[in-house]
């Protein structure tokens, strides 16, 4: 990832929030040239340093992950669009303000059952607590879980390295960049009012 030096994030802690708060990511394999890219939800083990999840097994994915020459797993924040009109003086342009993480590793395939359903057990209990009403696994019809491992492949990415970048008017003036919050705040997009929310903490923290 380019990432210049005002826009790189390295506070660990901090990246493996935004991991977890945008936890449906994008896993880029490239194996003998041949590059396929699908979407998961994904559970972050902090502890060791590892994403989990699963995928269809009719997804063809899954048959090149271990093989793969090279994966990354793709996270990405709010964006906006930034108008020059925004700043305190007309000297700039147009950009785009964001915030991405990239995660690389090797991939292993999860074979057990006990594993496959552990899998299945934290990403549903995570997500219930973020988004839905405490939905569990055991509430599922005990017939339907053996197919529903059946139709699924469930895998682990040994994270090796991870990439951060924030993108959020770091190089331009105090003046300007609340001026772009303010812009940002006043606009109806919940997305565009986190991305406000990220420059103001990332202000308070420079």
């Amino acid at each position: 990832m380019y990432i210049p030096k005002s826009f790189s994030v390295t506070d660990q802690a901090m990246v493996f929030d935004w991991i977890e708060q945008w936890s449906f990511g994008k896993l880029v394999t490239c194996q003998r040239g041949r590059l396929e890219v699908n979407s998961y939800p994904f559970f972050l083990d902090r502890d060791k340093g590892e994403l989990l999840a699963h995928m269809a097994r009719d997804n063809n994915q899954w048959q090149s992950l271990i093989m793969a020459d090279d994966l990354v797993v793709c996270f990405d924040g709010p964006h906006g669009y930034v108008s020059p009109r925004w700043y305190s003086r007309p000297d700039g342009v147009p950009t785009w303000n964001f915030v991405s993480v990239q995660v690389s590793g090797r991939a292993e395939l999860i074979k057990t059952e006990a594993e496959s359903i552990s899998v299945l057990e934290r990403l549903s209990e995570f997500n219930e607590e973020h988004y839905g009403e405490g939905w569990r696994l055991s509430e599922l019809d005990h017939n339907l879980l053996p197919v529903m491992l059946k139709a699924l492949v469930f895998f682990r990415i040994k994270i090796e390295k991870i990439e951060a970048k924030a993108k959020l008017s770091q190089n331009r003036s105090k003046m300007d960049q609340v001026g772009v919050i303010q812009k940002l705040m006043a606009k109806p997009s919940t997305e565009q009012q986190t991305l406000a929310a990220l420059m103001k903490n990332t202000m308070k923290g420079s």
